[in-house]
């Protein structure tokens, strides 16, 4: 806009300079040619007055292009700071572009990189899935040689314990096998001992007592297997005025008796003895009872003996 108002300056410069040149032509032709007619001179003098008529809308022209070149050079003065403005924003989104687009590339860049985490993490979701596959195969494997396993423990442990029932039945035969007792009436001393109804003999002095199945202050013997015992009993009448009788009982039930009269003066001591095999169950009690009177002293003449023979 600038250089179109430099441009219309210059042009009507160039205008009045051509109507003064011709001004002055005329003039020095008018000098030259003095003592031309009459007509001649008012012609110019016509020329003359147009010149200044022009000059003057040249000049009213001239004040309305500055006018206006005023209004159009405001004009281009906004539109060259809205120019301005528009640069400056350009400028600012040409910035936050590159900015984006710096951005966007990153992202591309992460994005590309979780890709390749994503189908790293996928093949290796995959490798274990294998594994695992695999780790089920040998699971299964594993679970069925348990039960196997578990069978055959199962199978064992009935070994086992048919084997300890067999160890132990062996071992209570072994102790069981081993029953053995002999007592005398007395500990010391001497005299007779005596009831006038039968009542259990209480043998106080113990010999023997393997297995500890003869009670000496009971004088009852229990036992402590199912089994074949044998028993033998002995008794010594001296000195007393009424007969010896003595019984074995089982349970209270009389078995066998060893019996004698009262001593005499031909007769002054006896003996009687007896034994019997009996089979017992398990706890059955076995004793000797007396009646009348019957005799010990450091001799030990009054026994009581029994043992197992065996078990079944």
């Amino acid at each position: 806009m600038k250089t179109f108002s430099v441009f219309l300056l210059a042009l009507i410069f160039c205008h009045l300079c051509r109507a003064q040149t011709q001004s002055s032509d005329d003039d020095t032709a008018q000098t030259q040619s003095a003592g031309t007619e009459a007509d001649g001179g008012e012609e110019e003098l016509v020329n003359q007055t147009d010149v200044w008529v022009e000059l003057r809308n040249l000049r009213d022209m001239v004040v309305e292009q500055k006018v206006e070149l005023s209004h159009l050079t405001a004009r281009v003065t906004a539109a060259e700071s809205i120019v301005e403005a528009l640069e400056i924003k350009n400028t600012a989104m040409e910035a936050r572009m590159t900015a984006a687009e710096s951005l966007a590339e990153e992202l591309q860049m992460e994005n590309d990189g979780q890709d390749a985490a994503l189908q790293e993490l996928q093949n290796s979701n995959k490798a274990q899935a294998a594994d695992l596959a695999v780790a089920q195969q040998k699971l299964s494997t594993l679970q069925q040689r348990l039960t196997v396993s578990e069978h055959n423990v199962e199978q064992l442990e009935k070994q086992q314990e048919g084997q300890d029932a067999a160890l132990q039945d062996l071992q209570n035969s072994n102790q069981v096998g081993k029953v053995a007792f002999s007592a005398s009436l007395l500990t010391s001393g001497e005299g007779n001992t005596g009831s006038s109804d039968y009542v259990p003999l209480i043998y106080k002095n113990v010999f023997t007592n393997i297995g500890n199945h003869f009670n000496p202050h009971t004088g009852y013997f229990t036992a402590p297997a199912r089994g074949v015992y044998y028993f033998r009993f002995t008794g010594h009448a001296a000195h007393t005025d009424i007969g010896m009788m003595l019984r074995l009982v089982k349970n209270e039930h009389f078995m066998v008796i060893a019996a004698d009269r009262q001593t005499t003066s031909p007769d002054l001591e006896d003996n009687a003895s007896n034994g019997v095999v009996l089979q017992l169950e398990v706890g059955d009690v076995v004793s000797v009872q007396i009646k009348g009177e019957v005799w010990d002293d450091d001799y030990h003449r009054t026994t009581f003996s029994g043992f197992l023979l065996f078990p079944f």
